[in-house]
């Protein structure tokens, strides 16, 4: 067994302590989040009741037009999450659209993912969008 060598680089020392401690939060707030998840489930009995069992003070027309509202933002949201580059434009547009009607912190959260976007190196299935194997470099 090898026993990895630490790298000579303080500053790079620091970003793989940083990048595995991020990766441990979230992989652990994932398993938190299937957690409670289940045991929303268990509690309401079943799928359908779901919406009403968030919101049980409310008329159940007004919970399903919540969550109908919810579903949708969830997809566009994981829309751009799958290739943030190919959203670029929109996510700007969006944000200064909120930077505008005065929704400052909501403008600051997607300040943030843009610039995150500019950070992150591009990826094999942002360049080549068409799908094929060939423009994967082979390796599916």
């Amino acid at each position: 067994m090898t026993t990895p060598h630490a790298p000579t680089d303080p500053t790079q020392a620091a970003v793989d302590v940083d990048q595995a401690l991020a990766t441990t939060a979230v992989t652990a707030a994932e398993r938190i989040a299937g957690l409670i998840t289940a045991a929303m489930l268990d509690t309401a009995g079943r799928p359908a009741k779901l919406p009403q069992y968030l919101y049980p003070d409310l008329p159940a027309d007004t919970v399903q037009q919540i969550w109908q509202a919810a579903l949708t933002v969830g997809y566009r949201a994981g829309r751009y999450a799958t290739a943030p580059r190919f959203h670029r434009d929109t996510l700007a547009r969006l944000q200064s659209e909120l930077a505008a009607a005065g929704h400052a912190a909501m403008a600051r959260t997607v300040t943030r993912t843009l610039d995150s976007i500019a950070e992150e190196p591009e990826r094999d299935h942002e360049r080549t969008p068409t799908g094929g194997d060939e423009t994967r470099g082979g390796h599916w």
